[in-house]
């Protein structure tokens, strides 16, 4: 769905590096400029539109960052006033926002239809190298149009989709467990403790914070 997205003019691709220049963070990427609002499609590709503060791993200073959720990328503002892309590497690899603490970190994850993906997810809960994930989720759709005088143009648009939650153990992240019998299979030499434990909690795998009295129970393990 890249495509898509040339709503927005690119305008040059760099060589990723960084630097302190004139006190201001050199994540270098791909800017952009907006095109005409008539073209472009309804909703929103972010959650939080505004830039806000945040610090970047290995960025002295904070940056004016926002969370593009459609395309899994951070973009900034530089001091010049323009827009870049940053580039999804390592180096920058936790967007942590000042106002709210929210901490963004660049992972390998398996997602929810079983792919291996490099992208951001939240980190809600984090204890003895056991952590709970959360994915920011916007799907995108095509636009169509009417094939009678009868039907109307459908525009395409962005829509806010259910996030997903994730679970990081023993160094693999995957989508966090929907039972008992899932949680198993992660800790199979575990199923005695597990099954004690549920069976004194009672607990909801699709809870948030059922999740993190979960993490918490694993990270004894």
């Amino acid at each position: 769905m890249k495509k898509n997205l040339l709503k927005f003019a690119l305008v040059f691709a760099a060589i990723t590096s960084y630097a302190q220049k004139d006190n201001e963070p050199r994540m270098i990427g791909t800017t952009f400029i907006n095109v005409h609002k008539a073209d472009k499609p309804l909703g929103s590709p972010y959650l939080q539109k505004m830039f806000s503060p945040a610090k970047v791993k290995n960025i002295a200073q904070n940056s004016n960052m926002r969370y593009n959720v459609f395309n899994d990328e951070f973009e900034f503002i530089t001091t010049k006033g323009d827009t870049l892309i940053m580039d999804k590497i390592d180096d920058f690899a936790t967007v942590t926002f000042n106002g709210t603490n929210k901490k963004y970190v660049l992972t390998p994850y398996t997602n929810t239809k079983n792919q291996l993906t490099y992208g951001y997810l939240i980190v809600l809960h984090e204890k003895n190298n056991i952590a709970l994930f959360q994915k920011e989720n916007i799907n995108y759709y095509e636009g169509k149009r009417a094939k009678t005088s009868l039907e109307k143009d459908m525009p395409a648009r962005y829509s806010k989709t259910d996030d997903a939650y994730f679970l990081k153990a023993k160094e693999a992240t995957a989508e966090f467990p929907g039972g008992k019998k899932d949680l198993i299979k992660l800790f199979p030499d575990k199923k005695t403790e597990i099954e004690t434990w549920l069976k004194a909690n009672k607990v909801s795998f699709g809870d948030r914070a059922d999740m993190i009295r979960i993490v918490d129970f694993l990270a004894t393990l």
